[in-house]
């Protein structure tokens, strides 16, 4: 595993936290891949870009909690295009949490997110 791709992996999710806070679905999107799957914490789950963009749009036009996922270890294939990411994820204002994994892949020399799956882990 290359140190220097995962501290580019953990410098991509540290930005896409930043633009959660900020409501800035652009920013957050810019990390996904078109046919990008997202699995949410109680199982329900979006494929594709342009659909989540739209989600999130409505999650932030609703006033909804900002989360941020936390990763614990990002481990990176030999081959070098494909990365493992795996942690916690929680929202800052209201008591939902949980654990979280995302596939990148690094395509044209940037790392996007193929999948995001969240579990979600409150009573």
């Amino acid at each position: 595993m290359s140190l220097s791709e995962e501290l580019i992996i953990r410098q991509a999710r540290q930005d896409s936290n930043t633009c959660i806070a900020n409501r800035d679905v652009a920013g957050v999107s810019k990390y996904w891949l078109p046919d990008f799957i997202q699995v949410a914490g109680d199982g329900s789950h979006t494929v594709g870009k342009k659909q989540i963009i739209a989600d999130w749009k409505f999650m932030f036009s609703q006033s909804s909690p900002a989360f941020e996922r936390l990763p614990d270890l990002i481990k990176v294939s030999q081959s070098g295009d494909l990365a493992w990411e795996t942690g916690t994820w929680n929202y800052k204002t209201a008591p939902f949490y949980g654990n979280y994994s995302a596939m990148w892949r690094k395509v044209k020399g940037s790392w996007l997110t193929q999948c995001e799956l969240y579990v979600s882990l409150n009573p």
